[in-house]
């Protein structure tokens, strides 16, 4: 769902831009379906962009959000450069928060975010989904080999050195098919060694050939609140809550 919205959560009051993009250059994971929401006319994008970027300027002119969050259901780096340079006010001197894909994270690409948008922080969010190889790489088709997060890691220690405002946060999927909830508790307890946040995204199946959700069980629901930083139920949290109560009566 493309738009700007307003939110406060366990990251606190932000606000949240979800801009149209090209389709996804890798557009080969077995359970994403935001292709479906781009477009291959670079004035359409431009121009929804465009407006809700100055919206969303509008809104942080008079109101206190200090945390900017900007998702294009594919990587940063993919926007057009009109975007990207339209976005540099509303991300100056705020927390600023990205997705990418993990090949297009290099140091350079980072240095060169800071430089052209300024954040306070920078936070980079990175779909490794699960720790599990055999599963990112066979079952979600995810195109991140173990040496990927090894290269990440690599990149992070080098960027801390230099004392940069860098964060890397790590996207683990939940509720699909492919992922057993012993590997999800897994995932969270691995990935947050080793970086700087973990949120856990609930699956939501949207096309026929994609991968069957799962029932969540009260129990992972549960460890999922209390260890990741954030958990995006995709608009289920009333129902899981309910079926949670329900359980523990």
């Amino acid at each position: 769902m493309q738009g700007l919205f307003k939110l406060n959560d366990k990251l606190g009051k932000r606000l949240v831009l979800i801009l149209r993009n090209y389709p996804c250059s890798w557009r080969r994971c077995s359970f994403c379906p935001f292709h479906l929401e781009q477009s291959t006319n670079t004035w359409d994008i431009i121009t929804f962009n465009r407006r809700i970027i100055r919206e969303a300027l509008r809104i942080a002119e008079t109101e206190d959000y200090e945390r900017i969050a900007v998702f294009n259901g594919g990587s940063f780096s993919e926007l057009p450069y009109d975007s990207v340079n339209e976005l540099v006010p509303l991300a100056k001197n705020r927390v600023f928060e990205i997705e990418s894909r993990s090949n297009f994270i290099t140091e350079d690409f980072v240095k060169n975010i800071l430089r052209l948008l300024e954040p306070r922080k920078l936070i980079v969010r990175i779909g490794f989904e699960v720790a599990d190889q055999y599963i990112r790489e066979k079952l979600l088709r995810k195109g991140m080999p173990d040496s990927e997060i090894k290269r990440i890691l690599w990149i992070k220690r080098r960027l801390r050195e230099e004392n940069l405002p860098v964060e890397f946060w790590v996207y683990v999927l939940f509720g699909i098919e492919y992922i057993p909830e012993e590997k999800v508790v897994e995932s969270v307890k691995y990935f947050k060694k080793l970086f700087d946040g973990v949120i856990a995204i609930k699956y939501k199946k949207y096309l026929p050939e994609h991968p069957e959700e799962k029932t969540v069980s009260s129990m992972l629901a549960r460890f999922l609140e209390e260890e990741a930083d954030l958990v995006d139920w995709g608009g289920e949290e009333w129902e899981i809550k309910k079926r949670n109560e329900k359980n523990s009566k």
